[in-house]
């Protein structure tokens, strides 16, 4: 390849700067796509405890229903309690599995 005039160098340099463009874009775009990815992880787990308060809600509400006394409001809210903690606490188990397999 013979470099005879200035113009060889400016098109030279002109193909530099489109490849490291087209490097970079590529680059972004793939980060782009593991943000995306890392966001529908989260939007799921989001989900899924909205979905586990719910039912312990719905499980007081029709606990409430039956129940008269004030006092017998407390073995369930208990036993809600114990399992939001559980579900959050294997939650976190997962979370730090998923970490070390990375």
């Amino acid at each position: 390849m013979l470099i005879n005039s200035s113009l060889d160098i400016l098109w030279l340099a002109i193909a530099a700067v489109v490849v490291w463009i087209g490097i970079w874009l590529g680059l972004s775009a793939f980060h782009l796509a593991m943000v995306a990815k890392d966001a529908r992880h989260v939007i799921s787990s989001i989900k899924k405890k909205m979905e586990l308060v719910d039912q312990i809600f719905s499980i007081f509400k029709r606990k409430a229903d039956g129940t008269a006394g004030t006092a017998a409001f407390i073995p369930p809210l208990v036993e809600g309690v114990t399992k939001l903690v559980k579900t959050i606490r294997e939650t976190k188990e997962k979370d730090k599995k998923h970490k070390s397999k990375k």
